[in-house]
């Protein structure tokens, strides 16, 4: 085995300007977004957006980078996956699909922000630039091979994050969430980083390509699996938290009731897919189940996350909390899918499948939540009542949003969650069979308080009927996402390959 300080002096730090070019996109234009904004306070015009006004702008440059990630999609030499930096980072299928994740929800984000802060007295290119960041920060978080690369990659995405949801600094809700999200980040990194120097004692490398190669030549006998539990389970706190997996998920409802709306929604897509992106990655290389048994504590975490996000759904009366739990509980779900790795080849697909296809229908639901609450500046359900006359669109596209995300056919949610519950049952050992049960149970527990929000927006009566008037940003967004939401639905094949490669990359390595 290779010293450390020999194989630093191997290590080449060689790149492709190509196969980094989303990188470099979000770098720079997060930088000429802050530079433009300096000047743009002195000569733009109050209320208008232009076409060099930092909003349009951070669109542009998240655009370019949606482009760019796409088109990589497309290189040959991404789908045998190419190392980046000396093996810090990998251009693979898997880290494509997360890129191509991010920049659609910042997009998302960015278009919903600019009705969202229409009148405050912010300074929005700060806020444009450090969403910008933050996309980089999960472009290099789906991408990394390396657990320095890692650790550094989730701090960057939490900096910015914790930023974003305290961005309302005249609001004491949006204060406190950043506050409690930050102290929870805090610990969390910090138990993470002793997990990954355990690792890194046992193997004297901290490529988790190479891990692997040397956990699986070291004999069982000779292996420490009880450490590498421990490693694992302090990683897995780290990577926890990101996803508001229970028991870290404290700060989840605090944090999206406290953020802008915009940023609730984008903590609730982006941030969470780039945990379950590392989670993936790691989980099946350096950790696998084949080396350390972490599958049965990963089952009852499963279970208890989707358990408590859908039970505590139930009394909350600000929606926006519901879909916080709600998102806890979908990550109880897609945890399914990590606990099975070890028991069925189509886990790995079916989870990256799930979380694909839950980014639209849950920037849907925000999309129209943002909508409402900037109309009537409320985020109580009860306030939803009579949605349906005062907004029909907006009713309309809310009710298939949350039926997606509750699972019922014909919607997405339901190829979804169709697709991740039979990995988990594929095995004939039937080690997943009570996981998929409780599951199934949550997922009809979820249709009440889905449906709760349905009953108020059209069969409760409005104490105001004045119709509320979308602007045109915001039916392009909910518009869109709905459309992607079908378009998953109607034509699932080239999604599933997508998933089926990038699993395969992971098999790969």
């Amino acid at each position: 085995m290779s010293s450390p300080r020999s194989r630093a002096a191997e290590v080449s730090l060689d790149f492709n300007i190509v196969y980094i070019s989303p990188e470099l996109i979000l770098a720079v234009g997060g930088m000429l977004v802050l530079a433009v904004s300096l000047g743009y306070r002195k000569w733009a015009v109050p209320g208008k957006v232009t076409p060099l006004s930092p909003e349009m702008l951070s669109i542009l440059v998240l655009a370019a980078a949606l482009a760019a990630s796409i088109f990589l999609a497309t290189k040959p030499g991404v789908h045998k996956g190419v190392s980046q930096f000396g093996g810090l980072m990998a251009v693979d299928a898997l880290a494509v699909l997360f890129k191509i994740i991010a920049a659609f929800s910042a997009i998302v984000v960015a278009v919903l922000a600019i009705d969202y802060f229409q009148g405050m007295r912010i300074h929005r290119g700060e806020f444009y630039a450090l969403l910008i960041f933050a996309v980089l920060a999960i472009n290099s978080l789906a991408a990394s091979t390396d657990m320095i690369m890692i650790y550094l990659s989730i701090e960057f995405l939490s900096l910015t994050s914790y930023v974003l949801v305290g961005y309302l600094k005249q609001d004491p809700r949006s204060n406190e969430a950043a506050v409690k999200y930050f102290l929870f980040g805090a610990v969390a990194a910090a138990v993470m980083l002793y997990g990954m120097t355990i690792l890194y004692g046992i193997s004297a490398t901290t490529n988790i390509r190479e891990m692997n190669a040397i956990f699986t030549r070291i004999t069982p006998a000779h292996l420490p699996s009880h450490i590498l539990f421990l490693a694992a389970l302090m990683i897995m706190i780290g990577f926890g938290f990101k996803i508001a997996m229970v028991p870290f998920h404290q700060w989840a409802p605090d944090a999206y009731e406290g953020a802008p709306t915009p940023i609730t929604a984008f903590l609730s897509v982006a941030s969470k897919a780039a945990g379950f992106a590392v989670i993936v990655r790691v989980f099946s290389t350096a950790l696998h189940p084949d080396m350390v048994n972490w599958g049965p504590v990963m089952m009852v975490l499963s279970g208890f996350t989707m358990s408590v996000g859908n039970l505590t759904a139930i009394p909350q009366v600000n929606i926006k909390r519901m879909l916080a739990y709600s998102s806890i509980g979908q990550a109880g779900y897609l945890l399914i899918g990590i606990a099975a790795i070890r028991y069925s080849p189509l886990a790995i697909p079916a989870t990256l499948l799930y979380l694909f296809i839950y980014v639209f229908m849950n920037l849907g639901a925000f999309a129209v939540v943002t909508l409402v609450s900037t109309r009537i500046n409320s985020d109580d359900i009860r306030d939803y009542a009579g949605l349906a006359k005062r907004a029909p669109f907006a009713a309309a596209s809310m009710v298939f949003f949350l039926l997606a995300l509750a699972g019922i056919p014909p919607t997405a949610g339901f190829l979804a969650k169709f697709y991740l519950f039979s990995a988990a049952i594929q095995p004939q050992d039937g080690h997943l069979l009570a996981l998929t049960i409780v599951a199934i149970a949550n997922a009809v527990i979820s249709v009440y308080y889905y449906m709760n929000v349905v009953r108020v927006m059209f069969f409760v009566k409005a104490k105001d009927e004045t119709p509320l008037a979308p602007s045109p940003a915001m039916n392009f967004v909910v518009g869109l996402t709905l459309a992607a939401t079908l378009v998953i639905l109607l034509y699932p094949q080239p999604f599933i390959e997508l998933a089926h490669a990038s699993a395969k990359m992971l098999a790969a390595m």
